[in-house]
């Protein structure tokens, strides 16, 4: 079930299958502010299909935020500060996403997709690209957008297409590479004078599927990657990082692509605030990447039993956060589903993890 979508996140946007002119022009641009006392039971009122689950972290501004199906939670101090609602009822954020190019951050909502943008003062509602067919598909949305942040810009990846951000506060559309029909660009990172696209090529009914690297600087030479499916790409001042569903880790260079070492299967990714590579292990821990070696930052917080989970990752001047969300799993015959693994937020104090709690 590696591969698996979040269930909940499937569920919300079914409402953007055909066009993203269904999108909801009443969510307010500003969100309401929840006290924290009320986030245990905001937790309990979700369905049994709709579990707990956090969507990534990023911090901004000395504060670290964590998107979640009941809304946007601020952290402080290692404790929950508050958590962000633009509406009472579905009320799921995806994100969020730095943007240190612009110094913001972006997240999106799962009801209607739209973007918000937040640059420390006040948040902007930002629509979606239009999508260059007219329509995005239930596979479109469903497969998900993804921020890209890098020094010069950031970019929006979904709907097998690319969009920078500009000045001017628009979206402007990244040329297409030559790829095979039915191909869909899954992530766009630069290196030095390109912009490598990581494409996943032909057509897609469920992964692993064929992927290969374009550069567009260079004639769009093509360079094989593997069959996968992704997960994560992070821009670093050394090179770009491709990272596979299946905890595979690859380093992109100019004209080459390699298989990186790890200490063990890799579950998340994030570039650091000095521009490097920090990693998180399953049964490893969180290891930064420094000096041609992986150094262990802090051990890993579940034992061996812990279940199957998606872990999100992210870092700003020594400060550590990781989450996970448990995976949905199949017990077999009778169609009955489990959730096996933890939905935890921690945060690094000294060399240890700590857990948020929340109550």
């Amino acid at each position: 079930m590696a591969h698996m979508r979040r269930t909940w996140t499937a569920l919300v946007l079914l409402c953007l299958a055909t066009s993203v002119g269904c999108s909801r022009t009443g969510m307010p641009v500003e969100p309401k502010s929840i006290a924290v006392q009320e986030i245990p039971r905001l937790i309990r009122s979700l369905p049994e299909y709709a579990h707990f689950s956090f969507s990534g972290v990023s911090f901004f501004k000395g504060r670290l935020y964590a998107s979640t199906n009941i809304g946007l939670l601020a952290v402080a101090g290692g404790k929950a500060a508050a958590l962000y609602q633009w509406q009472a009822e579905d009320s799921v954020v995806e994100g969020p996403w730095s943007d240190i190019a612009n110094n913001a951050m972006w997240i999106q909502h799962g009801s209607d997709g739209s973007l918000a943008r937040y640059d420390g003062a006040r948040w902007r509602r930002v629509e979606l690209p239009p999508p260059p067919r007219g329509f995005y598909t239930r596979g479109d949305m469903m497969t998900g957008f993804i921020g890209i942040s890098a020094l010069q810009d950031f970019w929006l990846v979904g709907g097998g297409n690319a969009w920078r951000w500009g000045a001017n506060g628009d979206w402007t559309a990244e040329p297409q590479p030559p790829a095979p029909e039915w191909s869909a660009v899954r992530a766009v990172a630069p290196l030095g004078d390109t912009l490598l696209y990581i494409v996943r090529e032909g057509i897609e009914v469920t992964p692993p599927s064929s992927y290969a690297v374009y550069d567009r600087q260079r004639s769009w030479h093509r360079n094989p990657l593997k069959t996968m499916d992704f997960k994560q790409v992070v821009v670093t001042a050394e090179a770009v990082y491709v990272m596979a569903e299946d905890g595979t880790l690859f380093s992109l260079n100019a004209g080459s692509i390699t298989l990186f070492p790890t200490p063990g299967p890799c579950e998340a990714i994030t570039r650091t605030s000095t521009a490097g590579l920090l990693a998180s292990f399953k049964n490893r821990g969180i290891y930064l990447f420094a000096h041609g070696g992986w150094e262990i930052k802090a051990p890993y917080p579940y034992d061996s039993t812990e279940g199957e989970h998606w872990a999100h990752l992210a870092e700003n001047g020594g400060q550590v956060a990781y989450a996970t969300s448990s995976v949905l799993q199949s017990l077999g015959a009778g169609g009955k589903w489990t959730y096996s693994g933890t939905e935890a937020l921690w945060v690094l104090h000294g060399a240890t993890l700590q857990r948020v709690v929340f109550e």
